[in-house]
């Protein structure tokens, strides 16, 4: 049985990616409380060519075999739209992380001009709800972005459900949200749109404890086929939670991406 985290409440769910574009390569890390990891993806200036993924922290033993599936974006050209990739790629076959990564390196590699060096830098931090609210905001390159306040288990409001901004109110960050965040957003607003509301999901994971792990393997979450690699059949069965993988950087986000053991 999943017991509820103690601590909720009182923390900060914090991820952070860095993306490094450079000729014929872009670099992708990423970091937060429950998982590491560092992605490369090559290209000839039309087509990705290869990608690797470094899996340097991931909460099952089955989350490493994800970088299979992933490899379906090979030849992938880089002037198609990104409808086509994740339909390449099919989402509920990957690791959700790892897929995510490609995406935006994808993106990137088609954004840089092949000369020089570009960079970019997400900082995301999801509260713990407080009085049936969590915020959650992200900034790129130090300067905020989006800062919003969402729903979290009000009787009168929806769960997941933007309240402010006040335009935005009203908004599902959940299913329903790429529909309208592709509509209301563009370039790196839309991009850092997609990976707030990617943190607020994976930010969940702290209302609940998984100690001790042996306990909790993966097919004992009752995750539908299709969620990820390791919830899916044929790799639940083996998935079984990785020791010491759950951090905490509430009061220490400087500490992302250095990938401490």
């Amino acid at each position: 049985m999943v017991r509820p985290n103690p601590l909720y409440g009182t923390g900060t769910f914090r991820r952070r990616i860095r993306v490094r574009a450079a000729p014929r390569e872009v670099a992708v890390e990423m970091e937060d409380c429950n998982h590491g990891f560092r992605l490369r993806l090559w290209h000839d200036g039309e087509r990705v060519t290869s990608v690797e993924v470094d899996p340097l922290r991931i909460p099952f033993n089955t989350c490493a075999e994800a970088i299979r599936p992933l490899q379906r974006a090979l030849g992938h050209r880089l002037d198609e739209d990104e409808a086509t990739l994740r339909s390449r790629l099919v989402p509920g076959d990957n690791c959700t992380h790892m897929h995510d990564m490609a995406v935006l390196a994808v993106a990137h590699a088609a954004a840089h001009g092949g000369e020089g060096v570009s960079t970019r830098l997400y900082d995301m931090a999801v509260d713990d709800e407080r009085e049936g609210v969590v915020r959650a905001r992200i900034a790129c390159d130090g300067v905020p972005v989006h800062d919003w306040e969402i729903a979290g288990q009000p009787p009168d409001i929806p769960p997941h459900t933007l309240t402010a901004p006040p335009e935005l109110a009203g908004r599902p960050v959940m299913r329903g949200f790429h529909a309208w965040a592709s509509q209301a957003f563009e370039g790196m607003p839309r991009e850092a749109a997609v990976a707030l509301q990617r943190a607020y999901f994976v930010a969940r994971a702290r209302r609940h404890s998984f100690e001790p792990v042996a306990e909790h393997p993966g097919i004992s979450d009752g995750m539908p086929q299709g969620a990820c690699y390791s919830y899916n059949s044929g790799a639940v069965e083996r998935a079984f939670r990785s020791e010491g993988t759950v951090r905490d950087f509430t009061h220490t986000p400087d500490l992302l991406l250095k990938f401490l053991p």
